[in-house]
C-alpha cells in the first residue's frame, strides 16, 4: 500500500495550518516542518510520497532545500508552492526534481489534483 504521508514545508503558520487540516481531513497524514532544516531532519526519519515546499523561507529558501533532497536521494514527489515565480524559475525548479509548481494563494483543489496525479 502506498503511504499517504506528506511534509508541508512552509514558514508561514497560516499556509501550514491550512493545507494540514485539510489534507487530514481528506486521509492523509501530514508533517509540518518550518523551514528547511527541520524538513531534512523529518525526511530522514519518515518517508513522504510528497513534500508541499514553499519556495521563500528564512535561512535555507526552497531551491536550496530541493537540492539538498535531491543529493539525500529522498523518494519524494516535490510540490513547490510559492507567490514568487516566474516562468525561468519554474523550468528551474522543475529541471532540479520539483514535480509541479502552484502559485499562492492556491485552491486546495489544485493541491488535491496535483496529490491524486502523485497517488494514483
Amino acid at each position: 500500500m502506498i503511504s499517504k504521508r506528506i511534509l508541508i514545508v512552509d514558514d508561514e503558520e497560516g499556509y501550514r495550518k491550512v493545507l494540514s487540516n485539510s489534507l487530514t481531513d481528506i486521509g492523509y497524514e501530514t508533517t509540518v516542518a518550518t523551514c528547511g532544516f527541520e524538513a531534512l531532519q523529518a525526511m530522514k526519519r519518515e518517508n513522504y510520497i510528497a513534500v508541499l515546499l514553499d519556495m521563500d523561507m528564512p535561512g535555507m529558501d526552497g531551491i536550496e532545500l530541493l537540492e539538498q533532497i535531491q543529493k539525500a536521494h529522498c523518494p519524494s514527489n516535490i510540490i513547490i508552492i510559492t507567490a514568487y515565480m516566474c516562468e525561468d524559475m519554474a523550468r528551474r525548479v522543475i529541471g532540479k526534481g520539483a514535480t509541479k509548481v502552484i502559485r499562492k494563494p492556491f485552491r486546495m483543489d489544485d493541491i488535491k489534483v496535483c496529490l491524486n496525479e502523485i497517488v494514483d
